[in-house]
């Protein structure tokens, strides 16, 4: 660690100490490169796939649903490839904040590979998921 004068330490202590107490506030953390860099707005890459959320996928983007305006997954995705394409997703997609001001955020990512049909009936490679801010995966879709 590089030695720093007792003036750079009660800097830096103070500039923590403001740092936990603006986190304390907004109840989220402020990471170096997110948060600062972004308006305090934080990237948190966790997404949870609950029963509900399956339940909603499948009756709107599986490919046997017959939902107008949406985008399907290919034939054969099971539960335990949608959780991967969602993970993958969300660890190396896009985010930004969820549409028409709602909570949340999307992460959208090119698989550079067909998952499925966006709602034109056309091949597509790029997943769009949806999380709420409690972390629960909201819908994910082809697009």
């Amino acid at each position: 660690m590089p030695a720093f004068s007792c003036d750079q330490r009660r800097f830096r202590a103070g500039f923590c100490f403001w740092l936990c107490c603006l986190a304390g506030l907004t109840g989220q953390a402020l990471l170096p490169g997110t948060a600062l860099a972004r308006g305090f707005w934080v990237e948190d890459r966790t997404a949870i796939l609950t029963e509900r959320s399956i339940r909603h996928i499948e009756e709107r983007h599986w490919p046997t649903s017959d939902a107008p305006g949406a985008g399907k997954f290919a034939e054969g995705i099971t539960v335990d490839v949608l959780s991967a394409l969602v993970n993958e997703a969300v660890t190396n997609g896009t985010v930004k904040p969820n549409t028409h001001g709602r909570p949340g955020q999307t992460f959208e990512y090119d698989f550079h590979r067909p998952i499925g049909v966006n709602i034109q009936g056309l091949p597509a490679s790029r997943l769009r998921v949806v999380v709420a801010p409690n972390h629960t995966v909201i819908t994910a879709f082809p697009f």
